[in-house]
């Protein structure tokens, strides 16, 4: 049994050729999402590989120079993962990635001239400081993008650093360290420390490298899902999300008992431009329609291209009359808003609208809205165009210029 006692060589060798496997795993599996932090985070994980093998070596070796070295490793790596998650939030501040860099580096070399060769002890704690600073930071970020980052990757990655940061503070603390050379004769508990302390560096590798690749994967997805439900040409909703977001304003507006208004809107003549024009032109007034719909609605109002040169807007929470006051609003915006053509002539643009507003039963469907809505835009059509109708009752529809 004697025969056989682990070492820091074992140890730290069998972490370091973890690290370099993960960081291997982590370039197949995630090389689409090379520019969103994926290359730092490889980076990172090289640096952890790179310093377990420094810290193996100066076991075997006993050379100060080697532990130095796995100590600016290690806060490169720690660096490198916390501009990893600030890419991951598309924010690219080279100044602050920079000094996020260089500062914990500058800091383990002034530390280095310091207390060694005089005091290893003292240079252990101090760099522990830098390294729990560090990891604080890493803490910090995560915290921020939390709200934008649902889903099991972003917890599997708090709490590896956050398990990391607990494994490390009572270092700073403590005076007198295991040195790196074990003997025969070394105390049970100090060998199931260090081997404890290595455990922890590998799931931290695996646990903070798969909760990265798991954030970008669920990223990627919501993306897609989210173009799936948009417009190609105007990137306004498409039908399907207007479906999604008409059924959803029912149901809230019947349980608060509230008004929702259905608004379709159509551009004037569209036949006319396509004729006259082309119809590259004609994407183009309606891309200026959608552009005008974006800019002047509310945040809480569902924009969707229904089909060809029709729009429809779900307003909650609008009465009629502020329906209206919307509507020709928007008409307005987009008649001062003409369409400058390559030969430099304007095209002026014109919808007409109709609009219907109830307070929905529970449980009731969405397209009697629309219909009624349309039924008043084609009753603006017949009453000279450019112009907007509420839908009252199938005897009465007003007209409002």
């Amino acid at each position: 049994m004697n025969s056989f006692r682990p070492d820091f060589l074992t140890a730290f060798g069998m972490t370091a050729l973890a690290a370099f496997t993960v960081s291997w795993v982590m370039w197949i599996l995630g090389r689409q999402h090379w520019r969103q932090g994926m290359s730092q985070a490889v980076l990172s994980t090289l640096m952890c590989g790179l310093a377990y093998t420094c810290f193996a070596l100066q076991s075997k070796l006993g050379v100060t120079f080697l532990q130095v070295t796995a100590k600016i490793l290690i806060s490169v790596a720690i660096a490198a993962f916390t501009i990893a998650l600030q890419r991951f939030r598309q924010s690219t501040h080279w100044p602050r990635d920079w000094a996020t860099m260089l500062l914990p580096v500058a800091g383990s070399m002034m530390l280095a001239v310091i207390y060694l060769p005089s005091d290893l002890p003292g240079f252990n704690r101090m760099q522990t400081v830098i390294t729990v600073l560090q990891t604080a930071s890493t803490l910090q970020v995560l915290y921020r993008i939390r709200p934008n980052t649902p889903g099991i990757g972003w917890t599997l990655v708090t709490a590896s650093v956050f398990g990391q940061i607990l494994a490390i503070v009572p270092l700073v603390f403590i005076k007198d360290r295991p040195a790196p050379e074990m003997s025969a004769d070394m105390p049970l508990a100090s060998l199931i420390a260090m081997w404890a302390l290595c455990l922890v560096l590998f799931l931290k590798l695996v646990v903070s490298s798969i909760g990265f690749l798991i954030m970008l994967r669920d990223r990627q997805s919501a993306l897609e899902r989210h173009k799936a439900l948009l417009d190609p040409l105007t990137q306004l909703n498409n039908r399907a999300a207007l479906v999604r977001g008409l059924t959803q304003a029912i149901e809230t507006a019947a349980r608060n008992d509230k008004p929702l208004s259905v608004m379709v809107m159509d551009i004037d003549h569209f036949k006319r431009v396509n004729d006259l024009h082309g119809h590259l032109v004609g994407d183009q007034v309606i891309q200026l329609v959608a552009r005008v719909l974006q800019q002047q609605s509310r945040g809480k109002d569902v924009v969707s291209r229904y089909g060809g040169e029709e729009f429809v807007l779900v307003l909650p929470d609008s009465l009629p009359h502020e329906a209206l006051v919307a509507a020709q609003r928007l008409s307005r915006a987009i008649r001062n808003t003409p369409l400058i053509l390559p030969s430099g002539e304007k095209l002026n643009v014109t919808v007409s609208v109709g609009i219907h507003s109830e307070v929905p039963a529970s449980g009731a469907r969405w397209e009697p809205m629309v219909e009624a809505a349309d039924a008043a835009m084609y009753r603006a059509k017949r009453g000279g165009r450019d112009r907007v109708a509420v839908y009252s009752s199938p005897q009465r529809t007003a007209i409002a210029a």
